[in-house]
């Protein structure tokens, strides 16, 4: 991540400045240098531009002004300085505040990891409350995997270490493996009979996206099971043939000549809209996570920026949508024009296929992959 930004900035005199922001990382502290342009010569600007933002050194003219912002307020851009580089600017200040506040959250993090790798080397027999302790510190760690707050690297390392408790403890309970691998590999073979259930009556010309909709439920409906690993591969090899099947078959049976841009720019709605939901669904849980009484005040901030950054996307979203569906509009009027001249031409009562009901039995194709396993091994949960 770069730690140093240049912008171009009016005080309210008018006077023209350029901005210089540098994240002081290990003192959790935002500098901003504002320099008057004029004080810069072409090749001093070029050599904060290139030298200095790269992380080289710079000697910052007579007149500049040091300001600390605060990173966590709601702009970084002081009140008496204007820019039209705005967004640029909120988009550095959403990625360092991040950065900021789960550095400071992963601190917590790993020295409540020590003091669970000092009980499991104090092991001398099973412990439940260990088992059930790791367990919770594992799917809190998930739970910021999914939110994106930890990069792949710390979660590697984070996850060895938490292998290395339940391995521990799975020297006691050896029998609960079996049994979890017995039901996983039950669960498996529930979800690919019903998928091959349900690519059967695609055969039959049935309503695709009603096809569609079940793989979906089905989806839904075993989101929470775990999985072994192999059984999880061979699930999700399950969900997108299906998906691929009836994409096949729906473009078989559907031969309109407009139907490839009505069923691309309906996927890509679809797809939107589901974007859209799941960013929905974000927001309300990140805003009754940051009502909880037991959120800590580090999470606390990290779930406002985050908040920040979803509506601002929510927005965006939403205008792009509206262009997309206007486009569809225009499409699906062209198809119906085409009909009748065709119908005019062949001069028969035999009706044509409307395009509105074309695009209606027509699924998405996206391929969802099946939920991962939401355990760091094997292990099963304590019954």
């Amino acid at each position: 991540m770069q730690s140093r930004f240049i912008t171009a900035g009016i005080l309210k005199d008018e006077t023209d400045v350029v901005l210089a922001y540098e994240l002081k990382e290990a003192e959790f502290r935002l500098d901003l240098h504002v320099i008057p342009r004029k004080a810069l010569s072409k090749e001093l600007f070029d050599k904060l531009s290139t030298d200095w933002v790269s992380g080289g050194e710079f000697e910052f003219p007579e007149g500049t002004e040091l300001i600390n912002p605060d990173i966590n307020a709601d702009s970084i851009l002081p009140d008496q300085i204007k820019s039209d580089k705005t967004g640029e600017i909120r988009h550095k200040q959403n990625e360092w505040a991040v950065q900021l506040l789960t550095n400071k959250l992963w601190e917590s993090y790993l020295i409540e990891l020590d003091k669970l790798k000092k009980r499991a080397a104090e092991l001398a027999h099973y412990d439940k409350s260990l088992f059930d302790d790791a367990k919770s510190y594992w799917e809190r760690v998930l739970e910021h995997k999914k939110e994106r707050n930890i990069t792949q690297e710390r979660l590697d390392k984070i996850k060895e270490d938490v292998n290395a408790i339940f391995e521990q403890l799975k020297t006691f309970r050896k029998t609960e493996s079996a049994e979890f691998e017995k039901g996983s590999n039950g669960v498996r073979e529930q979800i690919v009979e019903k998928l091959n259930q349900i690519k059967a009556k695609a055969d039959e010309k049935a309503n695709f996206k009603a096809l569609h909709d079940e793989i979906k439920a089905l989806q839904n409906e075993y989101r929470s099971q775990r999985l072994l690993k192999s059984d999880e591969t061979t699930v999700r090899k399950a969900y997108d043939d299906a998906f691929h099947y009836i994409s096949e078959q729906r473009n078989k049976y559907f031969s309109d000549k407009f139907e490839s841009r009505i069923s691309g720019l309906k996927d890509v709605i679809s797809k939107m809209e589901k974007g859209l939901e799941r960013d929905r669904k974000d927001l309300d849980y990140f805003t009754k996570k940051a009502e909880s009484p037991r959120i800590q005040s580090l999470e606390l901030q990290l779930l406002k920026v985050r908040l920040r950054q979803i509506k601002e996307t929510i927005t965006s979203k939403e205008d792009k949508l509206k262009d997309i569906h206007k486009t569809l509009d225009s499409i699906l009027k062209q198809a119906s024009k085409s009909n009748k001249a065709e119908k005019g031409a062949k001069d028969t009562d035999k009706p044509e296929p409307q395009a509105e009901g074309t695009t209606e039995n027509a699924v998405s194709g996206e391929q969802t992959e099946a939920p991962a396993p939401e355990a760091a091994t094997d292990a099963p949960a304590e019954q």
